[in-house]
């Protein structure tokens, strides 16, 4: 008997409420390339947004570190399983071939409390701002919207307080299903709740306003079905199961709004541990002469390249705002606020030779190098052009850089480059000659980009560790910054100089104990 292999499934674990039953075991492929993706559930009827985190002691409720356990996202110490570092995790990995990243991790909570707080809501009813579909019935006791918002306030904060220490320990592929619409059926609301249908269909407009916002807050993707399901507030009666669960219909609206997702929320979502590890694996580089580059502030480095740099502008008609290369799951893209006003070009081959050859030798490395006692190579280059006029762009700043730097290369024009700091102090403003060259830590400065008195002509450029057996190479990635695992990459699409052999790079990490 043949087998025939499917490939490896990306496992998406979908937490919570009774919500989730309807995700297990899916099988699907989504994206531009028919990735396979494969959920997987873990039913919580006892975790609740009101029990679910204690902030003044940053502990979590059993039943979802027991989860976590049980799905290996969590070590036996309660480190995030992605960060480990030893024999089993690394080896593991590059057999496999598999990258180690953060895990798909999305979580439905908050029906719950919800239902509970129903229960005293059968004599009363509220105005709600902004209503175009559900009313107030006027023979019900008043309520004021703004003290039903306080208690549902109160009752999640413990919730998004939680979302706020996963995504600090390292869950940066973290997301929030919304609360789901509500049937338009009245009879089976009056079953299930006790209340009228627009009573409970405004408490979860509330609710989700909530915590949509604090999702933002916090940079989470906010998983909203409600446009796709609704018609005039309520939910459509295809996807109505039962009166409060939703069809398999509508968890293949809500999986499709999740993987894409997964490939526009990709900043920030690097293995820190990981690049660390890599950064103390790379050749080790001597300091730079003094004379040769100079260090204007803690984490930015400069210098002044001698060469003919404006050979690796494009042509003014090949800029484009749109990527060329589509999101990927295993890269790190920057948000698409930070570059609204940029325009990038894909460079020539001829180009990226000239690139390797201007940053791969000489003061070219020394800049690179300054700040780092370890080898970097170049994940990304991408010429990029910001029209006279505007509004200045601030590039978006990492939360942790670890062996990780970007730089800019300056092409032309009259505008300002300038470095600041996150409290918004001037660390830097580089020189308006084409050739200068900034090297900075993306975690401890902004690069903004002032067009106001005429355009600029940069590079852009991020940098990663160099691996063990890999040389020196300029890679253009799209809009893609480096890699979200930097042992494990795809390079499909990819040009680079010297060129990639294969679309996967490879390389064998060392364990730690």
């Amino acid at each position: 008997m043949a087998v025939t292999l499917l490939g490896t499934p990306s496992p998406i674990h979908i937490i919570g409420e009774s919500h989730t039953l309807i995700y297990r075991n899916l099988l699907f492929r989504a994206g531009a390339g028919e990735q396979l993706f494969q959920t997987r559930i873990r039913y919580l009827p006892h975790v609740l947004a009101q029990n679910l985190c204690d902030p003044e002691v940053r502990a979590f409720h059993q039943d979802l570190l027991e989860a976590f356990r049980a799905e290996e996202l969590l070590r036996p110490d309660l480190s995030p399983a992605h960060h480990s570092l030893d024999g089993a995790t690394i080896s593991g990995a590059w057999m496999e071939q598999r990258s180690i990243v953060a895990p798909a991790l999305v979580l439905c909570i908050g029906d719950l409390d919800i239902h509970h707080l129903l229960s005293q809501f059968a004599d009363y009813d509220f105005e709600l701002p902004g209503d175009r579909h559900y009313g107030v019935d006027r023979g019900k006791r008043p309520l004021a919207h703004a003290t039903i918002r306080a208690r549902m306030e109160k009752l999640l904060s413990p919730f998004t307080q939680g979302l706020r220490l996963l995504r600090g320990f390292g869950f940066t592929r973290l997301m929030v299903h919304c609360l789901p619409p509500r049937t338009v059926d009245d009879a089976a609301t009056l079953r299930w709740t006790g209340v009228h249908k627009s009573v409970r269909a405004k408490l979860t407009v509330i609710a989700n306003q909530f915590l949509a916002r604090e999702c933002a807050a916090i940079g989470i993707p906010f998983i909203d079905v409600w446009p796709d399901l609704c018609r005039d507030g309520y939910l459509l009666p295809e996807f109505d199961l039962d009166g409060t669960h939703l069809t398999v219909a509508a968890a293949q609206v809500s999986l499709d709004k999740i993987v894409a997702s997964l490939h526009q929320h990709t900043w920030d979502a690097h293995n820190i541990a990981r690049y660390r590890h890599a950064a103390t694996q790379a050749p080790r580089i001597a300091a730079a002469a003094a004379t040769a580059v100079g260090r204007p502030a803690p984490g930015i480095s400069i210098g002044q390249l001698d060469a003919p740099v404006q050979a690796l502008q494009a042509p003014g008609d090949s800029y484009r705002a749109a990527p060329a290369l589509a999101p990927r799951l295993d890269w790190s893209a920057a948000p698409a606020a930070s570059r609204a006003a940029l325009l990038s070009a894909q460079p020539s081959t001829e180009q990226l030779a000239l690139a390797a050859r201007l940053l791969g030798q000489g003061l070219g490395q020394a800049v690179l190098h300054a700040d780092v006692d370890f080898a970097m190579t170049v994940s990304s280059f991408r010429p990029s052009r910001i029209a006279a006029g505007g509004a200045p762009q601030a590039l978006a700043r990492t939360l942790h850089s670890g062996g990780l730097r970007k730089a800019v290369l300056r092409l032309g024009g009259g505008g300002a480059i300038g470095f600041a700091s996150a409290a918004g102090e001037t660390l830097h403003v580089m020189s308006a000659a084409p050739g200068a060259l900034a090297v900075y830590d993306p975690a401890a400065a902004i690069c903004i980009l002032d067009p106001s008195l005429g355009e600029i002509s940069l590079v852009e450029i991020a940098l990663m560790p160099l691996g063990a057996g890999q040389p020196f190479r300029v890679v253009w990635s799209g809009l893609h910054e480096w890699p979200l695992d930097p042992f494990q990459y795809g390079v499909a699409g990819m040009l680079a100089e010297p060129p990639f052999d294969g679309a996967q790079v490879t390389i064998r990490a060392l364990a730690m104990a």
